[in-house]
């Protein structure tokens, strides 16, 4: 076999065994770890009743302490990530279990730099997990 050929047959291997990432609709893509869809809920079997059940099985992480506990300007510093429902302030982390899990859409996590740059200084000091619902608004 000539080293041409073994080049050619090189690459088709290499190319036949490149994921193909570029394609958000394949079933290889990378989810993003910010993001939580009604879809990845349905995906993942998630028999949830709230909004916090279905945060806690499917993104724990955003339930825990993140930054420092700080006093901001209102003196309700938290290490704890706010909730916001539709864009508006919502409540803490416990809010979350007044939210029915089939009104949800989706859910988005911003760290503390993005929800300062997202909601300012309403964003809090650790972060904040935005919940869209499938809800008309008003």
């Amino acid at each position: 076999m000539s080293v041409q050929h073994f080049y050619v047959v090189a690459v088709a291997a290499v190319l036949g065994c490149a994921s193909t990432g570029s394609n958000p609709g394949t079933a290889g893509a990378p989810r993003s770890s910010n993001i939580l869809t009604a879809e990845d809920l349905a995906a993942a079997h998630a028999d949830v009743m709230t909004a916090y059940d279905a945060v806690a099985r499917l993104r724990p992480n955003w339930l825990a302490p993140h930054g420092v506990m700080s006093a901001v300007a209102n003196g309700s510093g938290t290490e704890y990530a706010l909730v916001y429902l539709d864009g508006q302030r919502y409540g803490d982390l416990s809010s979350l279990r007044n939210i029915p899990a089939y009104q949800v859409s989706g859910f988005r996590y911003y760290d503390l730099t993005e929800s300062g740059a997202r909601f300012g200084i309403r964003g809090g000091s650790s972060g904040v997990i935005d919940v869209t619902t499938n809800l008309p608004s008003k």
